[in-house]
C-alpha cells in the first residue's frame, strides 16, 4: 500500500497561507506588455491609409516625458506597438508617474516623408492591461517636411518638457511651431518668409478670435525679433550664403 503523510490542520493552513501570500507578491511584480494601436490616414480626399509612417509614442510626464514605443505604419495605414508595464506594487517609484500614479499618460506623434508631423490626444491614467487604442490620425502632405528637419513644438529647443508642452496646450499653435522650426532650417528661404508664414497659419488657427490673435502678435513679434541666431543655427549643412539669408 501507499505511503500516505497527514499533515496537522494547522500546518496545512499556514502551507496554504504562505502560498497565497507568495502569489499575491509575484503578481505585485509582474511586468506583461502593453499595447498601443493608431491607424494613419490622409486628411483629405477619400481618407486613404498612409502606410511607412512613423509613429513614437511617450508617457507625458512634468518635466521629461518617458519614451515607451515606436515604429511604423503597414499597408493598411495601422501599427499595434508593445511597451513593457511598469510595476504597481506597493514600491511607488517604480510607477509610471513615481509615486503619483500607477499608469501612463500616453500619447503618440505621426510623422513621414512629406508630411506634418501631428500628435494624438493623451490618454490619461490609462490603465496599461488595457490596449490603448487612438483610432485614426489624419495627416496632411508637406513639402517643407520632405528632408530631415527637427521641430519641438513652441519655444527653443532649451526649454523643458513641461514648458513646451504648456506652451502648445495655451496657445493652440503647435502645428504652426513645427512648420516654423522646418522653415529656419531650409537652406534657401528667407527668415522673413518664415516669420510671415507663421503669422499667417497662427492668424488662420485664430479664426478671427481676438485675443488668439493678440497671442499669435506676441509670438510673430518674439521670433522676428530674436530668431536670426536660431535660424543660423539651423542651418549648418547650408552654404554661408545661406544662412545670410537669416538676416533677410
Amino acid at each position: 500500500s501507499s505511503l500516505q503523510v497527514h499533515l496537522p490542520y494547522s500546518m496545512k493552513a499556514s502551507a496554504s497561507f504562505i502560498l497565497s501570500a507568495a502569489f499575491l507578491l509575484l503578481s505585485q511584480y509582474q511586468v506583461n506588455a502593453g499595447q498601443i494601436k493608431l491607424c494613419a490616414k490622409t486628411k483629405h480626399g477619400s481618407n486613404e491609409p498612409v502606410s511607412g509612417a512613423n509613429v513614437k509614442c511617450w508617457d507625458d510626464d512634468y518635466n521629461s516625458d518617458d519614451f515607451m514605443a515606436s515604429g511604423t505604419t503597414g499597408e493598411d495605414g495601422c501599427v499595434t506597438l508593445g511597451y513593457s508595464n511598469k510595476h504597481t506594487g506597493w514600491k511607488c517609484w517604480n510607477w509610471w508617474d513615481s509615486c503619483s500614479s500607477k499608469h501612463p499618460d500616453i500619447y503618440c506623434e505621426v510623422s513621414g516623408d512629406c508630411i506634418k508631423p501631428r500628435k494624438t490626444s493623451t490618454k490619461n491614467d490609462h490603465d496599461q492591461s488595457n490596449l490603448a487604442n487612438f483610432g485614426n490620425v489624419y495627416l496632411e502632405e508637406d513639402t517643407d517636411f520632405c528632408s530631415d528637419q527637427r521641430w519641438n513644438g513652441c519655444g527653443p529647443s532649451f526649454l523643458p518638457d513641461w514648458l513646451t508642452d504648456i506652451a502648445d496646450e495655451v496657445s493652440g499653435f503647435e502645428e504652426q511651431c513645427n512648420s516654423h522650426d522646418v522653415c529656419y532650417g531650409i537652406c534657401n528661404r528667407k527668415r522673413s518668409e518664415c516669420e510671415n508664414t507663421f503669422k499667417n497659419g497662427m492668424y488662420g488657427e485664430c479664426d478671427g478670435d481676438f485675443l488668439c490673435e493678440f497671442l499669435a502678435d506676441l509670438f510673430y513679434t518674439a521670433v522676428d525679433t530674436a530668431g536670426a541666431d536660431i535660424c543660423v543655427d539651423s542651418r549648418d549643412d547650408c552654404t554661408e550664403s545661406e544662412r545670410q539669408l537669416c538676416n533677410q
